[in-house]
């Protein structure tokens, strides 16, 4: 059963998806929410090559981008605590200065599920395309992820992405646990170049979820496509989320570097809840 929310708050169109999608799932129980906001440093100090008068221009350069980086956040926090105290949703507030994968990961340490948009940055820059936040996250976050697009899902039900996997495993466990979709029909997706297998592993993943009371549906795919392909023509308008392990079979490289990420998370067109 979740208790906690961490929500990174981000100013792009992702970043409010997640702050909306975060709150939401807030009021569907007894669910407190924590915010986290603050300013990389290890980005805004970077070193630069030393040049006539570099050390003049880099002095500018970060005092500017760290004023932007302090609006931003000042600008997203104020607007996160008018919209919980309207909503009447506990909500709390964290802030740093510094590198944000050690402060995320410390934050979420206290938490059951982390949500943020896919292109999360604390650079006061808006977004980030491949998201360096989010890659070290998805590689090495303790709690799950819920990664939310640019445009919000319409209410719908859930597509399970399932490879028999352990990262698949797992992800299918905490989101069970967590509890927050127990009224979603669930489609469990299983892609191989075996039919047969294919439908072993949709069946598993059914069996798993219909014990804990869900209403099932498999989808056996036989295909010999990259996975993430033919998970992203199933991804359409009434799914409002996707869930799957981070890596699976083909591995951390590929998800991180490979068209996993461009497809399901670089852009995703649905909110994808990750766990490695």
């Amino acid at each position: 059963m979740m208790r906690n929310l961490l929500l990174l708050l981000g100013e792009s169109p992702a970043g409010t998806v997640a702050n909306a999608y975060a709150r939401a799932l807030a009021r569907r129980g007894e669910v407190s929410l924590t915010a986290l906001s603050g300013i990389d440093l290890s980005y805004i100090e970077a070193p630069m090559l030393g040049t006539i008068g570099a050390a003049a221009y880099h002095a500018r350069m970060e005092s500017g981008l760290q004023t932007e980086a302090e609006r931003a956040s000042n600008t997203l926090t104020e607007a996160f605590a008018r919209d919980c105290a309207r909503e009447g949703i506990p909500a709390t507030q964290l802030a740093f200065k510094g590198d944000p994968f050690e402060q995320v990961t410390a934050a979420s340490a206290l938490c059951d599920l982390v949500v943020t948009g896919h292109d999360v940055t604390f650079r006061g820059t808006g977004s980030e395309r491949n998201s360096d936040t989010l890659s070290q996250l998805l590689h090495a976050a303790p709690r799950p992820v819920l990664v939310c697009p640019d445009v919000a899902p319409a209410g719908g039900d859930v597509l399970v992405a399932y490879d028999g996997s352990l990262p698949a495993m797992r992800a299918l466990q905490l989101f069970v646990l967590l509890g927050c979709w127990a009224d979603r029909r669930i489609t469990v997706v299983s892609v191989d170049t075996q039919g047969e297998t294919a439908e072993r592993l949709a069946a598993d993943a059914q069996t798993y979820l219909s014990r804990h009371g869900y209403e099932v549906s498999i989808r056996p795919i036989t295909s010999g496509a990259h996975p993430s392909e033919v998970i992203d023509r199933h991804v359409v308008d009434g799914f409002e989320l996707l869930v799957m392990g981070a890596y699976g079979r083909r591995g951390l490289r590929e998800f991180i570097f490979g068209s996993t990420t461009q497809t399901v998370v670089g852009l995703p067109k649905t909110c994808v809840f990750l766990y490695h």
